[in-house]
């Protein structure tokens, strides 16, 4: 079972390559403590919303799977990256550690208006598992 981390140190957003005909996406990475060695599969869970938030910031839960047996009694390091859809209403993220929060916000717009395919990237085409006119 997973749990929140002690603290968070730093949380950046990275804004991905618009494909266009598919939802725009984000990087989130986090770094922050635990208070012992041993902690594993670091994830970024987010909270479930029925409505938008008003605030138009998606939270976070910082986990990750606690040690079993014996252990170091020693704060250690803990980082994590996760891709996550961009809904149209997001502004940024907050995310949640058992002691703190740590917000970053989206720079620029997330949007596919005005976007050729393949302009300004490099040929040949760098995703071969997708191209501008394969259809599913």
């Amino acid at each position: 079972m997973q749990s929140r981390i002690y603290s968070i140190e730093q949380v950046k957003i990275e804004n991905l390559i618009v494909i266009p005909e598919q939802p725009p996406a984000i990087a989130v990475s986090a770094s922050g403590s635990v208070t012992t060695s041993g902690w594993s599969q670091p994830d970024l869970a987010p909270w479930m919303y029925i409505t938008p938030p008003r605030d138009g910031i998606l939270d976070l839960d910082f986990v990750a799977t606690p040690p079993t047996g014996i252990v170091l009694q020693v704060i250690s390091r803990i980082s994590v990256v996760k891709t996550f859809a961009v809904p149209a209403w997001l502004k940024g993220v907050r995310v949640h550690s058992s002691q703190n929060q740590v917000e970053a916000l989206l720079e620029g717009e997330m949007s596919t208006r005005g976007v050729t395919p393949m302009e300004g990237w490099p040929l040949p085409w760098p995703f071969p598992w997708w191209s501008p006119n394969a259809r599913a």
